[in-house]
């Protein structure tokens, strides 16, 4: 698991033990080294960016100007390489970098980075990647994360240690077992917040509701604490958002499922 927050500065923003979720992404035209780069830009972990040989870039230039504090990597193998993420503001402009991270593993990576509590305004994202030999990258995201007023208490189950193994067993003919076949392997937990004032659940979590269940989204559920909490996730379901009965507060639990 891979978590950067060094370049990233609380200031007036939610402490980094409150949850982040990035479901208003940045979108563009994308360009990159090696093969079929817009793949890291679709929705689709099986579909993934294959690069060549030596330095990689991926650049995705928006239409407009951009505000952003965060970048997702997820569905890759990554582990071993030096990955640098960097930012311009205009388009085809110089490019400042943002964050230099080393994965250890091949789980999601999430880069937090601001103007010293400001969010980046931009024009293009760009990744590289330093060696691309047998390297292949399915989800590359990048926006301005919503941050949670709540944190996350106790009872709550890491993302990326809970995992869901679907497996089929094999048999002869006259029952002798012949080992399992893997249907699919994921990860799944529930993030459950409390106390969320009507006001902010109205404005800021409604419109991300709004899009549930048909996309998915990135969540780093305790970027200080728990690094095994970051995901690229999807849920099946509505979320039902509960009135607690104590002053204008509500409740809300979104249970996901997310890339292994």
């Amino acid at each position: 698991m891979t978590i950067s927050t060094s370049n990233y500065t609380v200031s007036t923003n939610e402490p980094l033990n409150h949850a982040r979720i990035l479901w208003d992404m940045m979108t563009g035209t994308v360009s990159g080294d090696g093969t079929n780069p817009a793949y890291a830009a679709n929705d689709y972990t099986s579909q993934r960016w294959e690069l060549a040989p030596g330095s990689n870039n991926w650049t995705l230039v928006a239409a407009a100007d951009v505000s952003i504090d965060c970048v997702f990597i997820a569905a890759h193998n990554l582990s071993g390489k030096t990955v640098t993420i960097s930012t311009a503001a205009t388009v085809g402009g110089g490019h400042t970098t943002r964050a230099t991270i080393s994965p250890t593993d091949n789980s999601t990576i999430a880069v937090f980075f601001n103007n010293a509590g400001v969010l980046y305004t931009v024009r293009e994202v760009r990744v590289n990647v330093n060696d691309g030999t047998d390297i292949a990258i399915g989800i590359i995201r990048a926006g301005a994360a919503l941050q949670m007023p709540i944190p996350i208490y106790g009872g709550h189950r890491p993302l990326n240690l809970n995992r869901v193994t679907e497996a089929q067993q094999q048999f002869s003919e006259t029952g002798q077992w012949l080992g399992r076949i893997i249907k699919r392997r994921a990860v799944t937990t529930s993030y459950d917040w409390e106390y969320l004032t009507t006001a902010w659940y109205d404005t800021y979590f409604e419109p991300f509701a709004k899009t549930l269940p048909l996309q998915p989204f990135c969540i780093a559920g305790n970027p200080s604490k728990i690094t095994t909490d970051v995901g690229f996730v999807w849920t099946d379901r509505d979320v039902e958002p509960v009135n607690m009965g104590i002053k204008a507060y509500r409740s809300v639990s979104l249970g996901v499922t997310g890339y292994y």
